[in-house]
């Protein structure tokens, strides 16, 4: 049995990360044109949020325990900083035996490094197949991460996205997303192919991580519409008294703990289980959080009221970074499916 009790490290960790949150997420849909997007990325850079996957003496710095918190905290503000495809493309580079000074420009804010996902959206992209290559949390990314040869043990490749990707019309209006084009710069392999291990590590850490992604928002969304029913008074008395709206919000309370316990549990076995207990831990969270993300930010938008159906009130932005978040790195369906086969026997 695990405790989710935080140590006095991770408990200072977060409090750090939801101040860092609060000053460089989005609060109405103005700021998407009024934040300082690279002031942003530089306090990431200068609070060790973005080396918290850097290897020291061969082990991380942080544990998925901690880049869970720094996630949740992120999203939870809809900061537009690309904190997770950093941290995922680090962990990848770090496992491939990448050259440390790639790595060390990244964490050091000095060049911004992603993952190339298939166009679906479901796993990281192929060399051959770069044409429909899709560029995710990509703000001022100077490369992408894609992979080459066997699926189970991959060489990881990075590739110069420079004139050869343009920016794509996204659901998420918090991350930029883009799309090839045309020519890209040659792509260069990254260390060497990883084990088969090393790869179920590290789509250990990106499921998890999405899925702390999710959970961010999630209950971002629903604490502000709680809030909201504290405040706003309808036929003489507060919406929060309506029997409906109570049900509502406790349902979806219910299920945004399911998926932060869910979380917790994968976060902590991306450095403590075996790797494939690790894995269906990841996938588990990710097929859960999927499965009612769109659910629960809905119900944030509808206790709003008409004002949460417009474009002036944040409460789409939520949902509009849930869905996409739902796709990335593959759906509820997908992550069931591997998880049945895994336990029943599959394919």
């Amino acid at each position: 049995m695990v405790l989710a009790l935080l140590t006095e490290e991770q408990q200072m960790l977060k409090d750090m990360a939801v101040q860092l949150a609060a000053s460089t997420g989005v609060t109405n849909p103005q700021d998407l044109e009024t934040v300082d997007r690279a002031k942003g990325w530089q306090s990431l850079a200068e609070s060790g949020l973005l080396s918290l996957r850097v290897r020291d003496g061969g082990a991380p710095t942080a544990s998925g325990v901690e880049v869970m918190l720094a996630t949740e905290a992120l999203a939870g503000a809809l900061a537009p900083q690309p904190f997770v495809g950093a941290t995922l493309a680090i962990e990848l580079l770090a496992l491939a035996g990448a050259p440390q000074e790639w790595i060390d420009d990244i964490a050091n804010g000095e060049s911004r490094t992603t993952l190339l996902l298939s166009r679906d959206l479901s796993g990281l992209a192929q060399v051959d197949d770069l044409g429909s290559a899709i560029a995710w949390d990509a703000e001022e990314a100077a490369y992408g991460l894609a992979v080459s040869g066997k699926a189970s043990a991959p060489q990881v490749v990075r590739v110069p996205l420079g004139k050869g990707f343009t920016e794509l019309t996204s659901a998420d209006l918090t991350r930029v997303v883009l799309g090839a084009k045309g020519k890209h710069g040659s792509p260069e392999n990254a260390g060497t192919p990883l084990t088969a291990e090393q790869y179920t590590r590290w789509l250990t850490l990106a499921y998890t991580t999405v899925a702390a992604d999710t959970v961010g928002v999630i209950r971002s969304a629903l604490l502000g519409a709680v809030e909201y029913t504290k405040e706003r008074i309808a036929y003489g008395v507060l919406i929060g008294t309506f029997q409906a709206l109570q049900h509502m919000c406790a349902e979806a309370f219910v299920k945004v703990e399911a998926a932060s316990s869910a979380v917790k549990y994968a976060a902590w076995g991306v450095d403590e289980l075996d790797p494939d207990e690790a894995l269906l831990a990841a996938r588990t969270a990710k097929a859960y959080t999927a499965s009612v993300a769109r659910e629960i930010t809905e119900v944030g938008m509808q206790v709003y009221g008409g004002i949460g159906q417009t474009w002036e009130h944040i409460a789409h932005f939520f949902t509009r970074r849930a869905l996409l978040d739902r796709e990335v790195l593959g759906d509820a369906n997908e992550h069931l499916a591997r998880i049945a086969d895994a336990r029943l026997g599959g394919r």
